[in-house]
């Protein structure tokens, strides 16, 4: 999780940036809950900014990891647009999007509340395909996952099934 001092921050702030602030190691243990693939050979800015880039190109391997109120909360910030922040009561165990370094969190101890801010980019990227997972999550169906679908494409294309 990436907390921040204040919440005076804006969200145009690039997901390198802050995946930066984490350890290679957690980037790189990040990348392979997802499973996607970054090389451990890199330098830590080179790490990060390879990391930020799957990220943001695979959409679908975070969404499929969130539980439905992570996907509540990615609906919320895109109602809410740029610079908004999600406020939501401290827990135990962080949010997979705090763990993934896809949101910065302000902890306020004396409310005992997490205020989250999510990067534009992280959500431009995710806008596309949350409102799918989400609706599945609502209806109780757990939606395919990132690897499940490479599969099927696979499939279709070896069948000779292309949707071209």
């Amino acid at each position: 999780m990436v907390t921040i001092k204040n919440t005076q921050f804006t969200s145009n702030v690039a997901l390198c940036d802050v995946l930066f602030a984490m350890n290679k190691e957690k980037m790189l243990g990040i990348i392979k809950k997802l499973d996607l693939y970054v090389s451990p050979n890199l330098k830590k800015d080179e790490t990060a900014r390879r990391v930020a880039r799957e990220l943001l190109d695979n959409p679908i391997s975070i969404l499929c990891q969130l539980s439905k109120a992570e996907l509540q909360i990615v609906d919320e910030f895109e109602k809410a647009g740029p610079n908004h922040y999600i406020t939501r009561k401290m827990r135990k165990t962080f949010y997979k999007l705090q763990n993934f370094g896809l949101v910065l969190t302000y902890e306020d101890e004396s409310r005992n509340e997490w205020q989250m801010l999510m990067p534009d980019c992280v959500r431009e990227s995710l806008a596309d395909s949350y409102a799918f997972y989400l609706d599945m999550a609502n209806k109780g169906v757990r939606g395919p996952s990132a690897k499940e679908l490479r599969m099927r494409v696979a499939l279709n294309h070896l069948l000779g099934k292309d949707e071209n």
